[in-house]
């Protein structure tokens, strides 16, 4: 059954607050996985769901929290309601980390799912039609014999780094430190976590940034 979700905002004023948040990994059933936290304060127990949180390595995090909203909110999932008091954060100051994670939660929805199913369907933009381009020009033209021919290494280079350009946009070409903005799509910017993470970028919590890794 396809999960349902429902939310009402309650609380927007923004409030600091020190405690711990614990980021989770969870795997999703065709495959990858994304990251939700539980944040405890003195003012109470909230859930977690800031995009950002795809860029952290799951583990026990400590600091200052910055909050700008706390709401309730509740989806249907496996024949089953559950029913949480979520947190919006703004930014937060991290003093602290430990790897311990304790139990992931039976069910949780993937808040990429949660943001497609409540989102409201963009009107499509009509484009001007354009004349076909008369190919048999191009047909006509002799090709050269001395065209460069790519190596495989050559071909999977440049592959790489238009598949680049495109995940990265402006961020393109990538420097020693690679800041990601969590405002944009949340599967892009998991594409993004995940592409540094191969090209050995290591993220630094406490600079929120992935750092490259030391050249040989």
């Amino acid at each position: 059954m396809k999960p349902t979700f429902n939310t009402a905002a309650v609380a927007t004023s923004t409030v600091i607050v020190p405690g711990t948040l614990m980021i989770r990994d969870i795997p999703k059933r065709a495959g990858g996985s994304f990251k939700v936290g539980k944040l405890s304060t003195q003012i109470g127990q909230f859930e977690v769901k800031n995009p950002e949180l795809d860029q952290y390595e799951p583990g026990t995090y400590t600091g200052n929290f910055c909050i700008d909203k706390i709401y309730p909110s509740h989806y249907v999932a496996g024949g089953k309601i559950v029913i949480e008091m979520r947190a919006v954060l703004s930014c937060f100051v991290l003093a602290g980390f430990d790897e311990a994670t304790g139990e992931a939660e039976p069910l949780e929805i993937d808040p990429a799912e949660e943001e497609a199913a409540t989102a409201t369907p963009e009107p499509a933009e009509s484009q001007p039609e354009t004349p076909a381009a008369d190919a048999s020009a191009d047909a006509d033209a002799p090709v050269p014999d001395n065209l460069p021919v790519m190596t495989l290494e050559q071909e999977k280079a440049f592959r790489e780094e238009q598949m680049d350009r495109d995940t990265f946009g402006e961020l393109y070409p990538l420097g020693q430190e690679v800041k990601l903005d969590p405002t944009i799509a949340r599967p892009k910017l998991r594409a993004q976590c995940d592409r540094l993470k191969t090209l050995g970028y290591r993220f630094v919590a406490a600079r929120r940034c992935g750092r490259a890794p030391p050249e040989p």
